[in-house]
């Protein structure tokens, strides 16, 4: 196989240099940063060391780490927590979607300097946390009223969260019209002509879709965010609705295929575009979909679109510094969700029914032989963010 430095540089082959520069920077940060960006190359090492032949079929996220889960609002204005990206999503079996997140367990908690034995006791806790939930067969999900430990204080923080103050952050009054600050970190200028062609493609919602009949566009500016996905085009909408007489930010991403999509052997179905795939498997997986999800075409591009999530509303390793029992607990907790979404998609788009689904979770061999595949993906991991870094 060819160097890690080759697989990186031809995956992004097509991304502009100024944004090749703030993606490699950012993946230089850490360990978990390059591994967030580098979904392609587990994909790859997955399919190569597991030697995956799946025995059942499941809908799975793609790129599941500890910090693709978030806090969003659905139509209904009510916060939910659940998993949040599907990009890389894809009919595939539980094995590469549990590997991929116990793998960012361990990656975090060698940024802790947890004890091997503290790691070990997690997997197992996770794994079993994950089990046990599809084996009891019911998809819920996370509620802030029973919420307790980390996840109570995350949501008492996102209840004490100004909206407005947000918006003021990211907008500033500009010859009596509010327009997105460029501040180079979280959003980038843009020609007219292409705000043009941002707007003449989002008119359509506007004109046809009761979820945008209401908006008024106001800006238009590039939007820095994400790891994986930096490099795509991607851009955030201020809209002004004058239904509640207030300003949204929309956030708008460009799609490709998903990194597994030509290494799992399965017959996908015939989605429309790729932005219609991320947006059904969403549908099917999470709980409750975020406001104002669509998609619309720029240029021959497909996006989604949905409410723009702020950064603030994700759980981030950061946030837990060494406390990595405290980590462990809401790395349980994801397993619950993980396992919900799971459930929550069988028997749709060609998935299994949730009695394959439960049959084939309660095998043993196959949950010893992911988590022992986790730790040397870790290794891996590791061993290839070295090279980068050396590289860069």
């Amino acid at each position: 196989m060819a160097s890690v430095i080759k697989r990186i540089n031809e995956f992004n082959a097509e991304i502009p240099e100024y944004l090749r520069h703030i993606k490699w920077k950012a993946m230089e940060e850490s360990a978990f940063r390059f591994y967030r960006g580098t979904a392609h190359i587990f994909a790859q090492d997955f399919i190569k060391l597991y030697k995956y032949k799946p025995k059942i079929r499941t809908w799975i996220c793609g790129d599941l780490h500890f910090e693709n889960f978030g806090s969003y609002k659905g139509d209904n204005r009510q916060e939910y927590f659940d998993l949040n990206d599907f990009d890389e999503s894809i009919l595939a079996s539980p094995e590469p979607e549990i590997a991929r997140f116990l793998t960012c367990i361990i990656i975090a908690a060698n940024e802790m300097k947890a004890s091997a034995l503290n790691i070990h006791k997690t997997l197992h806790v996770v794994m079993e946390e994950y089990i046990t939930t599809i084996i009891n067969r019911k998809a819920l999900m996370l509620e802030e009223k029973i919420a307790h430990g980390a996840f109570k204080k995350y949501f008492e923080q996102l209840n004490d969260t100004n909206r407005t103050e947000f918006l003021q952050k990211r907008t500033e009054k500009h010859k009596g019209h509010l327009k997105l600050i460029t501040d180079g970190k979280h959003f980038l200028p843009l020609e007219d002509s292409k705000k043009a062609d941002i707007y003449n493609s989002i008119s359509i919602l506007l004109s046809e879709s009761e979820n945008f009949s209401h908006f008024i566009f106001e800006d238009a500016a590039f939007r820095i965010a994400g790891t994986g996905s930096l490099g795509l085009e991607r851009y955030c909408i201020l809209f002004f609705s004058k239904k509640k007489g207030k300003n949204y930010l929309i956030d708008i991403k460009e799609t490709r295929k998903s990194c597994f999509a030509n290494l799992i052997d399965i017959k996908q179905p015939e989605f429309t575009n790729e932005a219609i795939r991320i947006n059904t498997v969403r549908n099917i997986m999470q709980f409750n979909s975020p406001a104002f999800i669509s998609t619309i075409t720029i240029n021959n591009k497909q996006f989604v679109v949905q409410e723009l999530q702020p950064l603030s509303n994700k759980m981030a390793i950061s946030d837990f510094g060494t406390d990595f029992g405290m980590f462990g607990e809401v790395a349980k907790e994801m397993a619950r969700l993980i396992a919900y979404s799971h459930l929550r998609s069988s028997g749709n788009y060609g998935s299994s029914t949730v009695d394959d689904l439960q049959k084939f979770a309660s095998k043993k061999q196959w949950q010893r032989d992911i988590i022992e595949l986790s730790a040397v993906m870790a290794k891996k991991n590791d061993k290839y963010y070295k090279q980068f870094l050396k590289a860069e």
